[in-house]
């Protein structure tokens, strides 16, 4: 699939190191885009044939000439502008209400018709994905959303930052989301705009935040702790910090708590807390409290303990 992006890169020049924040937006047309319709009635003949063209990304829960028909949808970005060690600060989903479709407009009774976006987690092609192949998915961190409150609404900037970084860490897992209603019982329906669409404006939007970290530790005295032990690097961005800074730990981070302590050059214990981190491996540590000045932050997760030098300005 080829990518439709907008850099939006913002540098921030920092001593003796930069960091980059870039914005890229996906928002792939009908010759690059991958996306499908997949229909349940059997009945119907529709459980067996391909939906990849449609100009719509549905679901819906209906009825056909008497049988019962649920639809879902399928999408797929292509992720890999992105570089390998990159750090997701956010993601965000948009899907557009599609005024032209077939299918009328939003609908829901007697019950609301939430839905899920969630991770697909085994291999579809848009060109022979079916109701009966269709791919599996996982329940972890699927992103629950509301019942539509207008007939025309879109959805805009939904977060999928937990998606995105499960993609990205379970890349032989990962190939996209399926959006499907909550439940799936008669008469509900959303009705989107597909990457499909001749209005490229409500094509399905992607658009992720990342920054790059900096580079590890480079083995500066500053950075030996406890009669001269040296630990293992982590990245903290920005740096220097004047509010709140990230800490962002190493990819085999399990969940669990978290202690943070934070030195001045004589060793002095300065700042200490204790949080928890889970699958986004990310902790935010507030430097507020601490003077302008050079410090070593340590922090204690699974048996291991990291360490990297931060200025406060």
């Amino acid at each position: 699939m080829k990518r439709t992006i907008t850099p939006l890169v913002g540098l921030c020049l920092m001593a003796a190191t930069s960091f980059a924040q870039t914005t890229i937006v996906l928002q792939p047309g009908p010759a690059d885009g991958k996306d499908a319709e997949i229909f349940s009635c059997v009945s119907c003949g529709y459980a067996g044939n391909n939906y990849g063209t449609k100009r719509d990304l549905n679901a819906i829960a209906w009825t056909k000439n008497g049988n019962n028909s649920n639809v879902r949808s399928l999408i797929q970005f292509d992720l890999s502008a992105i570089p390998a060690n990159a750090f997701i600060n956010s993601a965000t989903l948009s899907l557009y209400f599609n005024p032209t479709s077939e299918e009328g407009k939003h609908y829901c009774f007697p019950h609301s018709n939430s839905s899920y976006l969630e991770r697909i987690t085994s291999n579809w092609s848009e060109t022979t994905v079916t109701w009966n192949n269709q791919p599996t998915t996982t329940t972890q961190n699927r992103v629950s959303l509301g019942g539509t409150t207008s007939s025309t609404q879109s959805f805009t900037n939904i977060n999928v930052k937990q998606l995105i970084i499960d993609s990205r860490n379970n890349p032989s897992t990962s190939f996209g989301f399926m959006l499907r209603l909550q439940q799936e019982h008669k008469f509900k329906k959303l009705i989107f705009a597909s990457s499909d669409n001749a209005t490229a404006a409500i094509r399905p939007k992607l658009t992720i935040t990342y920054t790059l970290p900096a580079p590890v530790n480079d083995g500066h005295p500053m950075a030996r702790l406890d009669g001269g032990q040296t630990f293992a690097s982590i990245s903290i961005f920005p740096n220097p910090v004047s509010g709140t800074a990230t800490i962002q730990l190493p990819d085999n981070t399990e969940n669990g708590a978290v202690k943070v302590e934070v030195f001045n050059m004589l060793g002095k214990l300065c700042n200490r807390m204790v949080t928890y981190v889970n699958t986004d491996r990310i902790v935010n540590f507030d430097a507020t409290t601490l003077q302008q000045g050079v410090y070593v932050v340590k922090v204690f997760c699974n048996e291991k303990v990291y360490t990297q030098r931060i200025v406060v300005k």
